[in-house]
């Protein structure tokens, strides 16, 4: 993805608060070695039709024509949740996906400003995809993904149990009880 409609996106994002979510969010949140390579962004909106139009708008300034356009395409898992897209016009593929916003707490972490899904969130997320066989098509993705996040962790648990380990037990103060 050019570095223009990134920049253009997170901007746009930090803004207007929304939530980036799905892969992009699992890879801000995980070490290089287990990122998967994603093209487009997924968001969450309150109000998700006004949010692709503004996108696209913005988009469109940013590069002085009019090179992406909209579309509004069913969900495929709820064919009455609607997606909606923003496109480049120039390679055809979909830059942004808003949907609405899912009601639930702790959806996201704040990371410079923008807002990121939480990884507990997209585990729980991953876990439901993989308990409906009407989503069997998503199942492959979302395995690789809760597979990886389950890897990191992992890998920051052994990290805490090796620095717990290397505490030495003479450094642990312990305060005298003065007996009378």
């Amino acid at each position: 993805m050019d570095k223009k409609v990134e920049d253009t996106i997170l901007k746009f994002t930090k803004r207007k608060k929304h939530i980036i979510h799905g892969a992009r969010a699992i890879n801000k949140h995980l070490p290089e070695h287990l990122q998967r390579p994603t093209y487009d962004y997924d968001l969450w909106a309150k109000k998700p039709r006004q949010a692709m139009d503004k996108l696209e708008d913005k988009l469109d300034e940013a590069y002085g024509g009019d090179y992406f356009y909209e579309e509004t395409i069913p969900l495929a898992d709820d064919p009455r949740v609607m997606v909606y897209r923003v496109i480049s016009r120039i390679d055809g593929k979909e830059v942004a996906d808003f949907i609405k916003t899912p009601k639930g707490k702790k959806l996201y972490k704040v990371i410079g400003g923008v807002r990121w899904e939480t990884l507990n969130h997209a585990k729980k997320a991953y876990k439901k995809i993989l308990s409906n066989p009407e989503n069997m098509h998503r199942w492959a993705k979302a395995q690789d993904d809760l597979r990886r996040i389950e890897r990191f962790e992992r890998e920051l648990q052994k990290k805490r149990d090796i620095r717990e380990d290397t505490i030495p037990f003479s450094s642990v103060f312990v305060k005298p009880i003065m007996v009378r």
